[in-house]
């Protein structure tokens, strides 16, 4: 065999063995586990507004941040601002003046946006121009905009017009502002011009 043949050959085993350790040193493949801690896209500085299946306003949601997860599409979102429509009476559609405002340190919202979770110094109030005004203050808030309904498990704080109520486990409807505590209730009842403003 002549010198260039024997070079050829050496060559060609030299890439063989580097083929070879480049297959062995190769990553693992994880099983999918490259969506862990990614996520599908992310909003900054943005108003959203969510609409239900009849394409009504269910809520519209204002924050500096939100990720979305690509597994469960849930989004994740940094100091949100959730304002939750309701109807000012029976019968009439629901405005975001007659509505709640809602704010929390975080939040989250499920994929098909019926429950939302506020954690951390979370502040709910009638809006503005609702005509009783009253406002929740609590640690952890699960509010369900499609049912008009809200949830708390620890202790809560709610200020209306003449009482200051105070109790553990909320159950409260955001249309009729009915609040139901499960136990330690607490209430001190105050003149009108007494109540702290919401």
């Amino acid at each position: 065999m002549s010198r260039r043949g024997w070079l050829l050959m050496v060559l060609f085993v030299v890439a063989v063995a580097m083929g070879i350790s480049v297959w062995k040193h190769r990553p693992k493949d994880r099983g999918g586990s490259a969506d862990n801690g990614r996520s599908d896209y992310v909003l900054t500085d943005f108003e959203a507004i969510v609409l239900d299946k009849q394409g009504r306003e269910s809520f519209t949601l204002q924050a500096p941040k939100l990720t979305r997860s690509p597994g469960d599409q849930t989004m994740t979102i940094q100091t949100p601002v959730f304002f939750i429509p309701v109807a000012p009476a029976e019968g009439q559609v629901p405005t975001r003046e007659a509505g709640w405002e809602v704010r929390s340190n975080t939040g989250w919202v499920s994929a098909d946006g019926d429950e939302l979770r506020l954690i951390g110094a979370v502040d709910a109030r009638t809006a503005s121009g609702a005509e009783r005004r009253v406002t929740i203050n609590t640690d952890r808030m699960n509010v369900f905009p499609l049912t008009n309904r809200a949830t708390a498990p620890g202790t809560v704080t709610v200020v209306q017009p003449g009482s200051i109520l105070r109790g553990q486990g909320m159950d409260a409807r955001l249309d009729t502002k009915r609040v139901r505590f499960s136990s330690n209730v607490k209430a001190r009842y105050v003149p009108s011009s007494s109540v702290p403003s919401p």
